[in-house]
């Protein structure tokens, strides 16, 4: 009887130690498992802010007056998404042109100075590009011609209006457009010529927006683009946006300065019968964020 007793103290004792391992080995596995889950997870990551490459033109340099206190309203409010590296240069402005002429007291004016594009003006711009020299971004305004009559002498000199993704950085498709009646309307879509940008002057779009012809395309091409970030583009030949930085660094040469001081220049397009071109008003020195009026006209 006292062996028989052993025994079974003996098997009890085995028995409790076989359920303490397989309790342990389940915890083991379940803390595994959800080490495992856990590393499954996507943690997201920090939105990139990526610089844009080319900025809403029409704008007004900014002041140098102190900045007003937050009132508790505006902490609230959600904040502008950080910019996209991509095609987006706007060139159309909500804030009235007139206000870019109003003169600060003490402002320094330049000269005023007349140029017709020219071939000289072309390889001196294409050299700056080339060199990947310190420019100005180049921010201008149709508001004062309208935007039937831009879009008319963009297309004359060369432009062309494409659908962009900014997110993934591409062209999409080219916008077909008629003008049978005097007034531009959306035909179709062409991929096909989405990669047909030679000669065409990428490092500086323009967006459209805010105009009915535009939401229409843009409308239109969600369809088959949804989840993208769709952006309407004019992409001028290389030659005329070299021609432009190439007449602004001629004029900044004569008034005394170098074009790398500049980090921002606002004009206007205008339309004088049958001359087209744009006038540059004001620009910003980098350094110093002195606003210095401007007085260019180029004819294109």
């Amino acid at each position: 009887m006292v062996k028989k007793g052993l025994i079974f103290i003996v098997m009890i004792l085995i028995f409790v130690v076989l359920i303490l391992c397989f309790v342990g080995w389940n915890r083991v596995d379940y803390k595994n498992k959800m080490e495992k889950k856990m590393a499954k997870i996507d943690i997201p990551e920090k939105l990139e802010q990526v610089r844009i490459v080319a900025i809403e033109e029409k704008h007004i340099p900014p002041t140098h007056k102190a900045k007003k206190r937050k009132k508790k309203s505006d902490v609230k409010k959600k904040p502008h998404p950080a910019p996209k590296k991509f095609i987006v240069e706007k060139e159309r402005q909500r804030i009235a042109p007139n206000k870019l002429k109003k003169k600060k007291p003490g402002k320094k004016m330049l000269f005023p100075a007349r140029f017709q594009l020219n071939n000289s003006m072309i390889v001196k711009g294409l050299k700056l590009i080339d060199n990947n020299s310190s420019v100005p971004i180049v921010m201008a305004s149709y508001d004062r011609i309208g935007f039937e009559s831009y879009l008319k002498k963009m297309r004359d000199i060369g432009g062309r209006l494409f659908v962009g993704d900014a997110k993934k950085q591409i062209i999409l498709a080219e916008v077909i457009l008629d003008n049978r009646y005097g007034k531009y309307s959306f035909i179709r879509l062409d991929e096909r010529r989405k990669d047909d940008l030679e000669g065409m002057a990428l490092f500086r779009p323009r967006e459209i927006t805010g105009e009915a012809l535009v939401n229409e395309i843009l409308n239109y091409s969600w369809q088959f683009s949804k989840g993208s970030d769709l952006r309407c583009v004019i992409l001028l030949p290389l030659d005329k946006e070299a021609a432009i930085l190439g007449a602004l660094k001629d004029y900044l040469n004569l008034c005394g300065y170098h074009i790398s001081k500049f980090d921002i220049v606002w004009g206007n397009y205008f339309q004088a019968g049958e001359q087209f071109g744009l006038r540059v008003e004001n620009g910003r020195i980098s350094k110093t964020n002195e606003i210095v009026g401007l007085d260019m006209t180029l004819t294109m």
